[in-house]
């Protein structure tokens, strides 16, 4: 998760606090009996929580996992949330000034693409979508982190949960790599396989939305756990939305790193607050990860490991 959202989370928790201890003093009429109500409410809600944890009910329980997939937004209410939330893909550089990204991937459940284009065409969804980032980037004074274009394209990804959204930095595709229009896309050996996707293939040397090669899998084994994935793009940490899950220690972030496979390697890129060592090393940005290596979840030595399988 991005430093500037879980800030902004911990500011919105806070302020829903204040409000409500203001709304509890304005009803007492005293500091002391709205700060007493405050207490009793939050000691309510931890002893709630605990009680439902006496039944077996976390946040790994299934009814959980599905109220935390929003089942009941549809592909409209995802996308209008998403570009609500554009500027979540801008960096804060050391300077303090915003930095954005040219292109912008924003990637949704297969099913609400699908449910999306029965609408609109994407191309009219990705040039509105860029229209208003653009509008975005103006009014936070951010700075483009390149030159050409600003592009946003909706990416259908199995990864992502239903009624959920995940916006990421795009990349620029080689136009001899992806032709478009006609989903066809070169192997490395100069073999031309046809692709599939739910949605329609962007422009040539913008962003190409296409089904992936097949991916080796990428299995992390730590203290006896396993977590495998196959999907480019997923996740690793201690939450329970993530997709490669590891064990609940103090220096694992909930999103700890992403793995995203390409060019025919597994790579790493950290997330976590902690840092990421891979055969005990610190790198910048991202790394590539093969089949023996070790990863650290953290940068001192007590922090959890896992073994790398690639198959």
């Amino acid at each position: 998760m991005p430093r500037c959202l879980r800030a902004r989370k911990r500011w919105a928790a806070a302020g829903g606090v204040a409000g409500l201890w203001m709304l509890l003093l304005v009803g007492t009429h005293s500091i002391v009996g709205g700060t007493a109500l405050v207490l009793l409410i939050a000691a309510l809600a931890i002893g709630g929580v605990l009680t439902l944890r006496c039944f077996g009910i976390d946040r790994d329980h299934p009814w959980v996992q599905r109220a935390a997939t929003r089942p009941w937004r549809d592909g409209r209410d995802v996308l209008q949330l998403a570009l609500r939330r554009l500027n979540e893909v801008f960096v804060i550089t050391p300077s303090g000034a915003l930095l954005a990204p040219n292109l912008v991937e924003l990637r949704m459940n297969p099913a609400d693409v699908a449910s999306l284009t029965q609408l609109m065409e994407l191309e009219v969804i990705n040039s509105s979508a860029s229209e208003l980032y653009e509008g975005k980037v103006a009014a936070h004074g951010a700075r483009l982190a390149g030159a050409g274009p600003v592009e946003v394209g909706v990416i259908a990804d199995p990864a992502v949960p239903v009624g959920r959204y995940r916006l990421k930095q795009g990349r620029r595709a080689n136009a001899g790599r992806a032709v478009a229009g006609n989903g066809l896309a070169p192997h490395h050996d100069g073999r031309v396989q046809v692709t599939q996707s739910v949605a329609p293939t962007l422009a040539t040397d913008v962003m190409t939305v296409a089904a992936p090669s097949p991916v080796p899998l990428l299995r992390l084994v730590t203290k006896g756990c396993v977590a495998e994935t196959r999907v480019s793009g997923a996740r690793a940490g201690r939450g329970s939305d993530v997709e490669l899950p590891l064990p609940d220690e103090p220096t694992v972030s909930r999103v700890h790193a992403e793995f995203t496979f390409a060019e025919g390697e597994w790579r790493i890129t950290s997330l976590g607050r902690n840092g990421v060592l891979v055969n005990e090393m610190p790198f910048v940005d991202e790394h590539p990860i093969r089949h023996g290596d070790s990863i650290r979840w953290g940068a001192h030595s007590g922090a959890l490991v896992s073994k790398v399988e690639v198959s």
